[in-house]
């Protein structure tokens, strides 16, 4: 959950202009200067916080998860400053400069370090706004003073102007900038008071709708990890995407997230597959947490499959020899299965060669999947039809293109099932732009298939 006291900001409007046919429908087009979306790689930081007590009287060591943040680059200002933030589809703002000296080890504070600093009196695009907020996140708390200044991203041609985001005065056990990737003002003024980095990246033309997709990846891999902002990748999916609906806000918010209906969960053991019972109900999609928060009824049935127990402070530790096993957890999402094996939905403990922890923790009130699910799914956040497509996630190469005004559909993944590649070669694919009706885009896909097999 994230909470916010924002002082003062400004508001911004947005008129749409209609959207003729020829606007929705594109043959596929050499790339161009602006292909109308960016893909920004994954750096991988891995967490391994220090031992601490269970009590304040008890000298026992926590559990420690090794868990892992995904970091991209921004170069701020001008001239440009590197600087790295973790994405996080939970919140809404971009802020940077966290206090390395307040993290809980030598290893997260050069971690750190290492993820840069943005100096605004280094920068001539710099204008201190004399407004300040503060975030409230599940784990940490920052206070911000907001600023505006150029935000560039590498490896392309976007520089967006004037951008609003924060600048750390005060952080608690944050070791990281974060990019908030949830809906900012052109969605619902209540959720943000200003256009966020989303909403800018398709009012400066940067991309042509406001939507991107995330591929996390196995944690066992060092990098394949891609956000691409106003596209997506058909190497990073098999089988095709499947469109949910985003519910309205949940639990007597007002804020929109990015909550969507979970048909059922469930898990396949020794070839056998069962449903839980009260399964299905709303979930939040959230790259902002690093296990996912589930019913406390759910979990008792995955610790009886797991012979998992759970701990005084609500982990459940699982044998990490479960691992070897053909063992899966079953998501289900409008008939389409997300199946993830046990050896990915564990973590490593720190200290231990024996026990690891599942990647659920009990929550009966806000119900979400974090990093522990994501992996194994490739998504869809599109906040322009308040939808996400979903697929699970395999590997086969980078296929990307831009995501056009329309809705998404139901596009097919380059990969088959063992993540290996349905088509030949790597790169990137600026066409068809996505958005066209379903029809158009499979007629398309079908005349440039035969006249690549003409060839």
């Amino acid at each position: 959950m994230r909470s916010y006291n924002i002082a003062t900001a400004c508001i911004v409007s947005l008129s749409l202009p209609l959207l003729s046919l020829a606007s929705l429908i594109a043959v596929p087009q050499p790339r161009s200067d602006n292909p109308g979306f960016v893909a920004l790689p994954f750096s991988r930081k891995r967490h391994e916080p220090a031992l601490r007590s269970r009590q304040t009287d008890v000298d026992v060591p926590l559990y420690n998860v090794t868990t892992i943040s995904y970091l991209v680059e921004l170069s701020i200002g001008t001239p440009g400053q590197i600087v790295k933030v973790a994405i996080d589809t939970g919140s809404s703002e971009l802020w940077v400069n966290p206090n390395c000296q307040t993290v809980n080890s030598q290893g997260e504070y050069q971690d750190c370090v290492a993820d840069g600093q943005y100096s605004p009196n280094n920068s001539s695009t710099f204008q201190d706004l004399e407004a300040r907020s503060s975030i409230t996140y599940g784990i940490g708390k920052v206070e911000l003073a907001y600023v505006k200044d150029n935000v560039a991203l590498p490896n392309s041609t976007i520089d967006l102007k004037s951008i609003q985001f924060g600048a750390a005065i005060a952080t608690q056990d944050l070791s990281e900038g974060i990019l908030g990737l949830s809906f900012g003002n052109v969605s619902n003024p209540k959720a943000l008071p200003y256009a966020n980095f989303v909403d800018q990246l398709y009012l400066q033309g940067a991309t042509k709708s406001r939507a991107f997709s995330v591929a996390l990846g196995s944690q066992n891999l060092n990098d394949g990890g891609v956000l691409v902002l106003g596209g997506i990748d058909t190497g990073k999916f098999s089988g095709s995407l499947v469109t949910l609906p985003v519910l309205g806000p949940q639990l007597g918010e007002s804020i929109p997230r990015y909550w969507v209906q979970l048909e059922s969960l469930g898990s396949t053991i020794n070839g056998q597959t069962k449903k839980y019972s009260n399964s299905a109900f709303p979930v939040v999609i959230d790259t902002g947490s690093t296990l996912c928060s589930l019913p406390s009824a759910i979990i008792q049935q995955m610790v009886q499959d797991t012979n998992a127990k759970i701990d005084s402070q609500g982990d459940v530790v699982v044998r990490c020899s479960i691992a070897t096993s053909n063992n899966h957890f079953n998501f289900v999402f409008a008939g389409m299965t997300i199946s993830i094996p046990w050896s990915d939905f564990i973590y490593p403990v720190s200290g231990s060669r024996s026990e690891c922890v599942l990647g659920v923790t009990p929550s009966d009130s806000v119900v979400l999947l974090g990093d522990s699910f994501i992996r194994s799914a490739y998504i869809v956040f599109d906040q322009d039809h308040m939808q996400l497509s979903i697929a699970p996630w395999a590997d086969c190469g980078e296929k990307q293109m831009s995501i056009g005004p329309g809705p998404v559909g139901n596009v097919q993944g380059s990969c088959n099932s063992t993540g290996i590649s349905g088509s030949n070669g790597h790169g990137q694919n600026t066409g068809p732009i996505l958005g066209a009706p379903s029809w158009i885009v499979l007629a398309l896909v079908g005349l440039v298939t035969i006249t690549l097999g003409a060839l």
